[in-house]
Parts: C-alpha cells; structure tokens; sequence
C-alpha cells in the first residue's frame, strides 16, 4: 500500500517557519548555556551576607528578662 505524501504551499510555509522557529530557541538556548559557563564562580556566599545580618550564633544574647516581665509571665501562665 503506497502512502501520498502531499503538503500544499500553507502546509510547506508552517513546516518552514516551525523549523525556523526551533533553530532560533536552540540559538538561544546555546547563548544562554554558554554565557553560564563562561561567568565568573562567585565566591562561597556566607548566610551572615544573604540575611543582610549576623547570623543567629553571632548575636548578642539576648536581655535577662527584669522582674515585672517575668511576673508578668507567671501571671499569663497560672491563668
């Protein structure tokens, strides 16, 4: 059984410009992928730099809690 394989000038035009298509976001693609390799490593990045502050272990500790905001506190918890 022999198969016709027709493609009229609309079909042919679509099949073109898909193929153009294709070439263009496989161009892309390749720039994109190239300009990842060819950028500078950063350097190890610190969790300190990315919050903008001291880490948790380098704070300073926190205040004793004075005399009314603990009583205040055992006030809230016997209730």
């Amino acid at each position: 059984m022999p198969y016709v394989f027709s493609m009229t000038a609309r079909m042919a035009t679509i099949a073109a410009c898909c193929v153009l298509f294709l070439c263009v976001l496989l161009f892309l693609l390749g720039v994109e992928i190239g300009a990842r390799y060819a950028s500078p490593t950063s350097p190890a990045v610190s969790p300190a730099t990315m919050t903008g502050g001291p880490v948790a272990s380098e704070r300073a500790p926190l205040p004793a809690s004075t005399d009314a905001a603990a009583s205040a506190a055992a006030a809230s918890n016997a209730s």
